[in-house]
């Protein structure tokens, strides 16, 4: 796998992803047999030509344990990038390792909201591209994340109307 910079990572993110009105009802989690959580992927494409591929993990019997993933697929090929994760409250802490071991306090925080985005100092330690992470406020549920997610993914509406990504036939 190449490395992507900052610059790229944040590029990625913020790409113009437009979408039909009733795409946000391809989002609900569907059952999954044999495992604790709900689940739901979907691809979409970018605006200028990438595919991503947006990911919705709930767990059945915590719901503040979840995970929201954006990927991008490398063009001409089958390598898949995780650019950002909005994650729950998993039951674990979380350590960002980089920062462990350069000696940086706050590597460690409890069970928390948290936000895992790539970076490039992650993949040039040989770390998980996404193994960073930070404690966030922006959202205290799983569909409050969601809609923050898409909103810092730039994923919008081809009617570009403001309401609730929820309302008319959204996510439940």
């Amino acid at each position: 796998m190449r490395i992507l910079t900052d610059e790229e990572i944040s590029a990625l993110i913020s790409e113009p992803k437009v979408v039909p009105t009733n795409w946000f009802a391809r989002l609900e989690t569907k059952e999954k047999t044999h495992y604790q959580h709900k689940e739901k992927e979907v691809e979409i494409e970018g605006s200028n030509g990438n595919l991503f591929r947006i990911i919705l993990r709930q767990n059945k019997l915590n719901i503040l344990d979840f995970s929201i993933i954006l990927t991008v697929k490398e063009k001409d090929s089958t390598l898949e990038y995780i650019l950002l994760r909005y994650n729950g409250k998993h039951p674990s802490k979380h350590t960002n390792k980089w920062e462990k071991e350069n000696g940086l306090p706050d590597h460690t925080f409890a069970p928390a909201f948290h936000i895992h985005k790539a970076t490039q100092r992650y993949q040039e330690g040989g770390y998980k591209i996404d193994g960073h992470a930070e404690v966030t406020i922006k959202y205290s549920d799983f569909h409050a994340a969601v809609e923050q997610f898409l909103v810092e993914c730039n994923v919008k509406r081809e009617d570009d109307k403001q309401a609730s990504l929820f309302e008319g036939g959204g996510i439940s």
